[in-house]
């Protein structure tokens, strides 16, 4: 179906256009990235210390947010490399995710849980910041700050109950 404008109508991206589909794409497949949060979360938050297996799913819920951190310093590797915006000290900063994921997952619950909340905190800033400063795309900044607040809750959720 072609899309038509009416005389007062500017031609402009539908809904539907290809330069909306990144941003259809990452809220999607953000909020499919919340489950194991939400989930692992409900589950050491409803259990406490005495969740069964509580060293398991707690370790499980440390790796995934180390994961995720070096994912999200991975998005600012990227932003870095790019020829318009190359900044050494981005480059530098963007690693700190994954070292700070990595060693937050040898701490031991639930001074972990706390760690991780600061450091998704401080990563979302940044890049609620880069958005307004057009490195990023304003609907990152959106999608950045659900994400962030659902993670940090998350976070702060396990690491009051397990204390």
């Amino acid at each position: 179906m072609q899309e038509t404008n009416t005389p007062d109508e500017k031609p402009g991206p539908s809904a539907t256009s290809p330069v909306h589909a990144p941003a259809k794409t990452a809220w999607t497949l953000g909020l499919g990235g919340l489950v194991p949060f939400v989930l692992l979360s409900a589950l050491l938050a409803y259990g406490g210390r005495q969740t069964i297996g509580f060293d398991t799913v707690s370790l499980a819920f440390s790796a995934y947010s180390a994961s995720i951190l070096a994912f999200l310093g991975g998005i600012r590797w990227g932003v870095g490399l790019r020829p318009a915006a190359h900044q050494r000290h981005e480059l530098i900063l963007s690693v700190l995710p994954s070292i700070a994921g990595w060693l937050l997952v040898l701490v031991p619950a639930p001074y972990a849980f706390a760690g991780f909340a600061v450091c998704f905190a401080l990563q979302g800033g940044w890049d609620l910041n880069s958005a307004r400063r057009g490195k990023l795309p304003s609907w990152f900044a959106r999608l950045r700050l659900v994400l962030t607040l659902v993670v940090v809750l998350c976070q702060i959720a396990v690491f009051v109950r397990t204390f």
